[in-house]
């Protein structure tokens, strides 16, 4: 019987053109994605293993895997922010939960939650 981590483990393994390793792009902490995920009032809430459902300000509620798996902080957003640049708010929001232990989120190869990044875990490399 499959768990529900093992079924978003080969979600993420089995999608193409799903979700990606996060990278931040240039000048990101200058970003207004990174502005408005300090900024803006927001709701958070798991909606599976991988996945958050997000809501920032007056927008819309947007669905937001992130997750780690092959080693790597897996990410991807409904948003057409994030469809452009692959990078959004809403990716960013979490990060800025996370980075302060406000979040627990999923290895899907290990099972275990992690309430902060672990050490060995790298971005843009």
């Amino acid at each position: 019987m499959s768990t529900a981590v093992d079924q978003a483990r080969e979600r993420i393994s089995n999608t193409i053109g799903g979700p990606v390793p996060l990278q931040f792009p240039p000048g990101w902490t200058l970003s207004t994605s990174w502005a408005r995920a300090q900024d803006d009032e927001a709701t958070v809430g798991p909606s599976g293993p991988a996945r958050f459902d997000v809501l920032l300000g007056d927008g819309d509620r947007h669905r937001t895997t992130f997750a780690i798996h092959g080693g790597k902080l897996m990410v991807e957003c409904d948003c057409a922010g994030f469809r452009y640049s692959e990078f959004c708010a809403h990716v960013a929001h979490l990060w800025w939960k996370w980075a302060r232990s406000q979040l627990a989120v999923t290895d899907l190869d290990t099972g275990k939650t992690h309430l902060s990044p672990p050490w060995w875990l790298r971005v843009n490399r």
